[in-house]
């Protein structure tokens, strides 16, 4: 005889799983939605070593498991697997097909590897404004792909961090002139802009990440999954995300990127 209780808990409550794909872990946040509500139920950090990936994928999905039967997943892919660069407007670009072959083309002058075997997202194009773009590798994305199927999960996204903490504090940043500064572990993504117009983008690894940038006009923002801050005597105002729902900032910094976009 079927368990009544089982299947109304199953109708009425949802699993959004969010994970950070950082150089070194995966980062992961079970947000629990029932009844219109939603909370940070469970945070877990699975660790791996160079090319030792695969069994923290494993140990993820079976952390998954123990989340409800309905119950999706979000990718927010760090540096380590992503590249970002700024695409030059051009009239030519109105056209889709065109777009996708000149953002080719400039990877592969950027970067020296085959663009055809990486997957593109691309910005909201605006005339005569520089367009922001993020891509992983097809290995990765097929990885992410299976890996939702084996956790029996919804695909709900693939997300850059750059593009994720870009459009979370989308409100703050298009209104103003000045410098993001995104830092995840060791490295550094700077986005200079002007208000809806991405100006350049800098991606620092190493010792460089501990120096901020200077603002060449308006204010440098920062937004980080650093436990320690920089020092309180500083030129730059911190992005954070709110203390509410199971997610307490001063606690929480390791979780900032799975869950930018959400809280």
């Amino acid at each position: 005889m079927p368990n009544r209780d089982m299947d109304i808990t199953q109708l009425i409550s949802r699993s959004e799983i969010r994970v950070h794909l950082a150089e070194d872990a995966l980062i992961a946040c079970d947000i629990r939605r029932t009844m219109g509500a939603s909370r940070v139920s469970r945070k877990a950090t699975f660790g791996f070593k160079p090319a030792g990936r695969a069994g923290a994928m494993e140990a993820l999905a079976r952390w998954i498991d123990a989340a409800p039967a309905r119950r999706s997943i979000v990718w927010v892919v760090g540096p380590a697997d992503a590249h970002y660069f700024l695409l030059p407007w051009s009239p030519a670009c109105i056209d889709r097909a065109l777009r996708d072959a000149y953002a080719r083309e400039r990877f592969e002058e950027l970067f020296e590897r085959d663009a055809l075997q990486c997957k593109f997202w691309f910005s909201k194009q605006t005339a005569g404004k520089g367009q922001l773009v993020s891509c992983i590798s097809d290995e990765l994305h097929a990885e992410l792909v299976a890996h939702a199927e084996r956790a029996g999960c919804e695909l709900a996204g693939i997300k850059p961090t750059l593009s994720t903490v870009w459009n979370r504090f989308r409100d703050i940043l298009e209104g103003e002139q000045g410098t993001l500064c995104v830092i995840e572990g060791d490295q550094q993504t700077i986005v200079r802009h002007d208000g809806t117009h991405i100006e350049q983008i800098t991606v620092k690894v190493g010792a460089d990440v501990k120096t901020l940038p200077t603002a060449r006009h308006g204010k440098v923002r920062l937004f980080s999954n650093r436990s320690t801050r920089l020092p309180v005597a500083k030129d730059y105002a911190e992005l954070n995300l709110p203390t509410n729902r199971g997610y307490v900032a001063t606690h929480d910094s390791a979780y900032s990127f799975a869950l930018c976009g959400l809280l």
